[in-house]
């Protein structure tokens, strides 16, 4: 395979071009000026090439370079005193005058005299022209070549350029020179702004103008104001992905109103980021005061550009922008928000500027109501009439526009359209909320009904737990969500899983629950504000309109009845919590509604429920943190049989759950920390549909009835903590698939049966038994009975090694044996169908994985984190090469992926590709890469860190010709089954990942021609890259892969004193109940 030459920085910002800038030097500056100027570039975000053959080796030989250096916007010369001896550097440097010349190319040429003076250039003597004389030599039977070079000489030392001599400080000079290279390159035409944007060009290009044209002071608070659904926001995204380059440093600060109102503390959360998002590192902040000190401490010297997105308070500007000396000179604050009067409230009027957001012009909005609605720029011709109606209604709104477009997309005639649009005309174009409603009108009832809940109640909730509830609702939100996501009235943020609503559809949804005149509270179908819930109950004015409920922070002090329930029989949804939880304050609750299907009341102030409260209905019933003794003291109590979840966890009045032939079909019971429960009634048995039993933390629960053997469905019982619990009663649960007895000794007294129950469960699929206390000959000889458990954690043990007939177990697929401190070997007990394995912090661990014996583990995940024994012994290097090598000589699945992570300073010698000091590296793409032998990409990078890792947080980005692959972040697998919150102790870790081509190859990479692969490595801390490597995985590449194993060597990795020992049990505990 031909060499890689270049390692590169993050994105060029237009497609056109393969670099922003590129580096031509000779290897005399690549391992000390060179790399500490490419590494700047990088920080910077600058795409910048690099020849790594050169810069690594000191060799000069790097032929090929033309369309890297034509691809190129700007050219750095590092003009040191051997420059001119090498033909390569000149070659580069007449191509790279060429191409300043070329009017199409007009590349910007930027030259840096290295302790060379210009003037002796100009006048042909001093060092470089020494070096001149010796190539001169060599060619004279070329004068022709050697007189393009003089010239060339001669006209790069006639540009400005910047000298580097004895005296300069270097890195002063090089975060100015990287200024100078960030202005050079900023150019507003090469913002690439999505084509779906329309209208935003010229919009950023307005907000620019005004921007330019004020004369304030030294830091500039720009407010963009408008109506919402204008594009505030996005024209903010823009702005400051146009502007990034001309900081030291940016921060988008989303959602700040939504934030502050729905998060405890959003405040400090947000002045958490704005520092992380400059200083690149986390701060511990416990209030807003502390927050405003440190930001104006540690800002005031930084010149940044900030976005505060969508504010609506003052007090959100003075806990994260209050005054123009927080921030360093030339820095901008971008202020979006409906309330234009919160910025001279705040700011004096020489501090900052106002920018109104106008709505788009007909030709804009028409561009864009057309692509929603026909996919296309302008519509069919016998469209264009309606469209034209459409527009002028909507108002230049683009939100409107969307949802609009996306509305009509579904009406197939022209006499559809006519009917829709004749619906449209019954509103004023001047009242953009009824607009909206017209899609709102089209839904079907069930849709209706999610729609408004989200508007009123769940707006950036998880789609799991808005899914949840609107099912126990009888709404079918699969097809409801769906549908609504088509008609463009919500949206999923993908990163955190999350439902996300238009703050202007948000509010047109509350509007059409309050009604137009304005309805009492007790008449409206929903209730979200405090003082709404206070008025309707203790005025008693609530009726059968309502339906919802939910009000989180309530303060009972202020009913003065629960009376006004009796009057609102039809409610299906209940959630309040109290915030100051007083029981002898508490007004006695005689009736509850009957229509309940969800119930969720935090700290419930009643020993039971009311007796006239039978919710036959009712699917969830939650009860944290609440006063509850018994749920039903009612003998004539009808069984719930549509129940399907009860959660009272923290309920530390309960002392004996009974009589659960109330909830025949209960599939899961939460009683974690109930503190007090001494006693399961016997009559759980009739839970024949019971799947998960959690009693995490029953400090003083005795027994489990011997009747749980009856159990046939339960798949999760959690034990956890229970450490008064006594025997385990014989032929207990026969066919579960999932057990947690998490934190006992299973060889101390009264757990005799455990180990004769486990056994005998033919079924277990996952078993847990971490913290156990399980020592050598613990396991018992029949523990490979255990045919179809996939899942086993066995970390905080005391083990030394594992039973040989462990490998009996022939459908195991996870293995956890993290923290097992006294662990020293793993080899032939592991069964061959092991996946995914984890031994982090098995500090005496030696032998695993042995790169001299013979293995037949194919794991296709390893995580060894803080083995430093194991890498001492058997090198990181040389363990991670082998591993790779035997996975892909045979692979159990040919789509799944490799990873292994270890203790490592160096990442394996068989990565040709490699940079030092970089976290993004671009792989040159040669024509027919993309061939039926190509099996898929190897990726390596060696980081340290002396922060908390959060394995969420460690990720891949990875680019083809600087658009997206296609195939999203890659990040580390199974991270949700990986449990590890701990910090990196060694010098560094090494992860190695595999990415094989029947899975992340896109079968039109075959035909098309693309120049260049970029891999970038991205931490939230800011991990140190020490090196990162890439590599192109053929099939006659495997056994060179093994060779290099052999002979790779080692380094050794120190150990720390480990200072935490004495307290081990300590940390197990806390660490087992985050």
């Amino acid at each position: 395979m031909p060499p890689s030459l270049d390692a590169s920085s993050s994105q060029s910002t237009n497609p056109r071009d393969n670099y922003e800038v590129f580096l031509s030097f000779r290897g005399e500056t690549g391992k000390t000026f060179t790399s500490h100027l490419h590494k700047a570039l990088d920080l910077k975000g600058i795409y910048t090439f690099l020849d790594v053959i050169r810069l690594y080796r000191g060799e000069d030989i790097s032929p090929g370079l033309d369309n890297a250096i034509e691809g190129s916007r700007c050219a750095v010369v590092v003009l040191s005193g051997n420059y001119a001896s090498s033909r390569w550097c000149m070659d580069e440097l007449v191509k790279i005058l060429q191409c300043r010349k070329d009017s199409k190319i007009q590349q910007i040429v930027l030259p840096i005299f290295y302790l060379v003076n210009p003037d002796d250039v100009l006048k042909e003597k001093g060092a470089i022209w020494k070096g001149f004389q010796s190539l001169k030599k060599e060619f004279r039977h070329n004068q022709e070549k050697v007189k393009t070079w003089r010239d060339a000489l001669i006209q790069v030392a006639n540009i400005a350029g910047h000298h580097v001599h004895d005296g300069t400080n270097e890195a002063t000079f090089i975060e100015a020179f990287v200024k100078v290279v960030s202005s050079k390159l900023f150019d507003a035409a090469l913002l690439n702004i999505p084509k779906d944007l329309v209208g935003m060009d010229s919009r950023l290009e307005r907000l620019k103008l005004c921007v330019s044209r004020s004369s304030f002071g030294d830091v500039h608070f720009i407010g963009i104001c408008g109506l919402g659904g204008l594009g505030k926001t996005t024209l903010a995204e823009a702005y400051l992905k146009d502007m990034s380059g001309q900081f030291e440093a940016t921060s988008f600060l989303a959602n700040v109103r939504e934030t502050c109102e729905k998060e405890h503390d959003g405040l400090v959360k947000l002045q958490k980021q704005l520092l992380r998002d400059v200083l690149k590192g986390e701060h511990t902040i416990n209030n807003v005061s502390e927050g405003k000190g440190m930001i104006s401490r540690r800002l005031c010297c930084k010149t940044i550009l900030v976005v505060l997105d969508d504010v609506d308070h003052l007090s959100q500007l003075q806990g994260l922008a209050e005054e123009k000396i927080w921030f360093g000179y030339g820095s901008q604050v971008i202020v979006t928000t409906r309330d234009e009067s919160l910025i001279p409230r705040q700011y004096e009027e020489k501090e900052y500027i106002i920018h109104k957001v106008d709505e788009l012009e007909d030709s804009e909005a028409l561009q864009l109501f057309s692509s929603k609605a026909f996919k296309r720029d302008c519509p069919p011709e016998d469209y264009k009439e309606h469209s034209a109606k459409v527009i002028k209604y909507a108002s230049g709104l683009p939100l409107a526009l969307v949802v609009l477009g996306s509305f009509l997309r579904g009406q197939k005639t022209t006499d559809e359209w006519e009917d829709a649009l004749d619906r449209l005309m019954k509103y004023s174009d001047a009242e953009i909320m009824r607009v909206l409603r017209i899609s709102f009108d089209g839904l079907v009832e069930t849709e209706k009904n999610i729609f408004l809940d989200i508007a009123c109640f769940f707006n950036g909730h998880t789609i799991d737990y808005v899914m949840k509830i609107m099912d126990s609702c009888g709404f079918y939100p699969k097809a409801g969500i769906r549908s609504l996501l088509n008609k463009s009235l919500l949206d999923i943020d993908h990163d955190k899983n999350r439902l996300r609503m238009h703050d202007l559809l948000e509010e047109m949804g509350k509007q059409i629950i309050q009604g137009e005149p304005r309805k009492v509270p007790g008449r409206r179908s929903r209730i979200w504000l405090e003082d709404d819930f206070y008025h309707v109950l203790n005025n008693e004015t609530g009726t059968e309109e309502v339906e919802a409920i939910i009000c989180r922070n309530i303060q009972l002090q202020k009913i003065s009845t629960w009376r006004g329930f009796s009057n609102m029989k039809k409610v299906r949804l209940l959630h309040i919590s109290d915030v100051y939880f007083r029981r002898d304050r508490c007004q006695e609750i005689e009736y509850l509604p009957n229509e309940l299907r969800f119930l969720h009341w935090g700290k419930f102030p009643l020993k039971s429920f009311p007796r006239s409260f039978q919710p036959h209905g009712l699917v969830e019933l939650n009860l944290i943190n609440s006063s509850i003794e018994r749920l039903w003291d009612n003998p004539k109590m009808e069984p719930l049989y549509n129940l399907k979840s009860i959660d009272l966890r923290d309920s530390s009045e309960i002392r004996k759950l009974e009589n659960f032939s109330l909830f025949p079909n209960l599939e899961q019971l939460i009683l974690d920390w109930c503190d007090d429960l001494e006693e399961i009634d016997p009559s759980i048995r009739v839970l024949k549909r019971l799947t998960s039993l959690s009693l995490i933390n029953c400090g003083s629960l005795k027994s489990l009835p011997t009747s749980m053997g009856g159990l046939k469905s339960l798949k999760v019982l959690n034990l956890t903590g229970c450490s008064s619990l006594g025997d385990l009663p014989e032929g207990f649960v026969r066919s579960d698939e999932e057990l947690d007895v998490t934190g006992h000794e299973l060889q101390s007294h009264g757990w005799k049966n455990i180990w004769n129950t486990i056994v005998g469960l033919s079924c277990l699929e996952q078993l847990y038994l971490d913290g156990c206390g399980l020592r050598d000959g613990a396991f018992p000889d029949d523990f490979g009975c255990l045919l179809s458990l996939k899942y086993l954690r066995l970390g905080y043990n005391k083990f030394s090694c594992l039973p040989a007939h462990f490998n009996r177990l022939p459908k195991l697929k996870h293995l956890d044996l993290s923290h097992c401190p006294n662990l020293t070997s793993l080899g032939p007990q592991l069964p061959d169908s092991l996946e995914w394995i984890n031994v982090n912090c098995c500090k005496e661990l030696h032998t695993f994985l042995d790169p001299l014996s013979q293995c037949n583990l194919q794991c296709s995940t390893i995580y060894c984190l803080d083995c430093p024994t194991l890498v001492n012994r058997q090198g990181s290097k040389r363990t991670a090469i082998t591993s790779l090598g035997r996975y892909l000589q045979n692979p159990p699945k040919p789509s799944k992926r490799f990873d292994i992570v270890l203790p490592g300073n160096e990442i394996p010698s068989w990565f040709t590709n490699k940079v030092m000091g970089s976290s993004s590296i671009s792989l040159p793409l040669y024509p027919n890469w993309c061939t039926n032998n190509c099996m898929g990409f190897a990726l390596s990078v060696c980081f340290s860190t002396n922060t908390a890792l959060f394995f969420s947080e460690l990720v891949w980005e990875i680019k083809i010709n600087q658009e997206d692959w296609g195939f999203g972040h890659v990040r580390w697998a199974d991270e949700e089954q990986l449990d590890w919150d701990g910090v990196l102790h060694s010098d560094g870790h090494i992860w190695l990942l595999y990415l094989p081509r029947d899975a992340y190859f896109h079968s039109e990479w075959h035909n098309k021609m693309f120049d260049h692969i970029q891999f970038s490595f991205k931490s939230l801390h800011g991990e140190l890259v020490e090196q990162c490597g890439v590599r192109l995985v053929y099939e006659g590449d495997v056994q060179e892969l093994n060779i290099t194993a052999r002979d790779e060597p080692y380094e050794a990795i120190q150990q720390p004193v480990d200072n935490d020992s004495e307290d081990e049990d300590g940390d197990l505990d806390r660490t087992l109940h985050l």
